[in-house]
């Protein structure tokens, strides 16, 4: 189980820290993800567990669209504020390149050229919809733009994921927001931390969200306040399938019924396969 820390420093800087290797080894399970793919996704992952969790409800529900041209394809992570998330990618296999610095090239491989979408479902008439530009690829990157740019948020953000060839060994992320007001010593004292924060898996290796945040903010005096289970968990079910399968109409389903025998329908987040005869299609149209 992968555990969330919130801290806040100088009642003017909030720091929310996971560490997430579980979550991203169930992830590499369900999905077979070559390294490159564990790495990309695995840094999305970790970045909306942080954020499903600033949510007020445990039924608020956020989905995250990393979409580049790379050969990754397109991302696609959920989270909710109960503390779940789940996610899918088009190229699941994309072949794994190493830069010359010993790094995996995953701006590369999602894309430097693309957008990133949030959409938080938070129980109004329509959800809200922020959308940037991708500026690296890299992810943690292209997260600190989004806030910069979708919600005018000040922020900084850190992402790692190691690996040892398809397990991962270490992983976390660190998001660090400035509230309005923040005195400009403290914020200068926070840039200069979050700068030294790189190779940010290997910082997880070992240590825990809390240990993390006071290893690199200690000398802040952080006043933790909260701490959380996360987990890789899909939320699919027979009767969110039911209402996918009822909506290709009767035909399409019966023509799919004499032609394969059966209808299979897999939940792209989970692998679950939901397999449905000619007696239970009847039933659902009945």
């Amino acid at each position: 189980m992968s555990v969330l820390t919130k801290a806040i420093v100088a009642n003017s800087v909030i720091i929310s820290a996971i560490e997430s290797k579980d979550i991203v080894n169930k992830a590499i399970k369900i999905h077979n993800l070559s390294p490159v793919a564990a790495a990309a996704m695995g840094r999305t992952l970790t970045m909306a567990a942080l954020m499903g969790k600033e949510f007020k409800n445990k039924e608020d529900y956020l989905t995250v669209i990393v979409d580049g041209n790379g050969p990754l394809g397109r991302i696609t992570v959920c989270a909710d504020g109960d503390g779940h998330v789940k996610g899918e990618i088009i190229n699941p296999v994309a072949e794994t390149v190493v830069k010359s610095d010993g790094h995996l090239d995953v701006g590369g491989a999602v894309g430097r050229d693309g957008t990133l979408t949030v959409i938080k479902d938070i129980g109004l008439k329509q959800p809200y919809v922020g959308t940037s530009k991708l500026v690296s690829g890299e992810i943690a990157q292209d997260f600190a733009y989004y806030f910069a740019e979708s919600e005018q948020q000040p922020c900084g953000v850190t992402l790692g994921v190691g690996l040892n060839n398809k397990r991962c060994t270490s992983a976390g992320g660190v998001w660090v927001r400035i509230m309005p007001g923040c005195p400009s010593d403290v914020l200068d004292r926070v840039e200069t931390i979050m700068y030294a924060m790189d190779e940010m898996s290997y910082q997880f290796d070992g240590s825990t969200a809390q240990q993390v945040i006071s290893r690199f903010f200690g000398e802040l005096d952080p006043v933790f306040t909260e701490s959380a289970e996360v987990c890789y968990k899909c939320n699919c079910n027979k009767r969110k399938i039911d209402r996918v399968v009822r909506s290709l109409g009767k035909q399409e389903a019966t023509d799919i019924l004499d032609e394969m025998g059966q209808i299979e329908v897999c939940c792209h987040f989970c692998g679950k396969k939901y397999v449905y005869d000619r007696d239970s299609v009847d039933k659902l149209f009945k």
